[in-house]
């Protein structure tokens, strides 16, 4: 009969391999575990800073949204300015009145002028001719940043394109509010304007 093999031996090596296997294990599961507690905390390392971001990005957002709203708020208000400030100039109040008044920005008054066609007569005036028209007659205006003055026109017949009501050299400060020196120079701009 042969031999009966030893199986103390054979059990002896499995037992060994099982505890290598068993201890490996062990280990393999604890770094395992440290590995889910990084990973765990990675996790919320990036959740914090998502959310700071997020936080960033709303005042960021708050920010440019109320540097946005600010200057649309300026360019707005120099619009209404603008308008506002351009009839009031054509219904005739002086814009020297009105920006002693209402405080106008210069930037904006200067728009204005120009919009209108003011141009520069001297060191201290600017202004700018406007017609009125009623049908066959109406009224020439001259304005002037410190003044506004109206003349009466009719257009005529034949060679006569319009009549134009000028005051006299007496009656020119009564109703011009322009000194009789201003008269001159004051005419010399209607008669560039109707020219061009």
């Amino acid at each position: 009969m042969a031999e009966s093999p030893d199986y103390n031996q054979a059990a002896e090596v499995f037992r060994k391999t099982m505890e290598d296997a068993l201890a490996n294990i062990d280990v393999v599961n604890a770094n395992l575990k440290l590995e889910q507690e990084k990973a765990i905390d990675l996790q919320i390392a990036a959740k914090d800073e998502y959310n700071r971001i997020l936080n960033e990005a709303d005042k960021i957002s708050e920010t440019r949204i109320e540097e946005n709203r600010k200057a649309n708020l300026v360019i707005v208000r120099n619009e209404v300015w603008a308008e506002t400030i351009e009839k009031l100039i054509v219904n005739e109040i002086p814009s020297d009145m009105l920006k002693r008044i209402l405080e106008i920005p210069a930037q904006i008054l200067a728009d204005v002028w120009f919009k209108l066609g003011f141009e520069k007569m001297d060191e201290q005036h600017i202004g700018n001719v406007a017609y009125e028209g009623e049908g066959r007659s109406g009224y020439v205006i001259f304005y002037r940043n410190d003044l506004t003055a109206r003349f009466y026109y009719e257009f005529g017949g034949g060679d006569t394109v319009a009549i134009i009501t000028i005051p006299t050299p007496e009656r020119w400060e009564a109703e011009t509010k322009m000194p009789v020196s201003e008269r001159i120079p004051v005419l010399g701009v209607y008669s560039q304007k109707s020219d061009s």
